[in-house]
């Protein structure tokens, strides 16, 4: 009888060590997720900070191209023939 008491809590505790165990793997895994998800954001924030600024960078370049042809051709109109 005293031997089936001593392996049940040994059982017990093997269990419990166990399940701690078990519960540090899992939130291992919850933060190596969590890091992975903050880093994709992060690369994701990046990536359209770098697009945005290509986007102003082509449109400030479109509008000193507009602003050249309007000077040149309103000085081609004021020339003489």
């Amino acid at each position: 009888m005293e031997d089936a008491l001593v392996h049940r809590k040994r059982s017990s505790r093997l269990a419990i060590k166990e399940s701690e165990r078990e519960e540090a793997r899992l939130a291992q895994v919850r933060k190596a997720e969590g890091e992975e998800k903050m880093s994709r954001a992060r690369r994701l924030e990046v990536r359209r900070q770098r697009e945005e600024e290509e986007r102003l960078r082509r449109e400030q370049a479109r509008e000193q191209r507009r602003k050249e042809r309007e000077t040149h051709e309103s000085r081609r109109q004021t020339e003489p023939e």
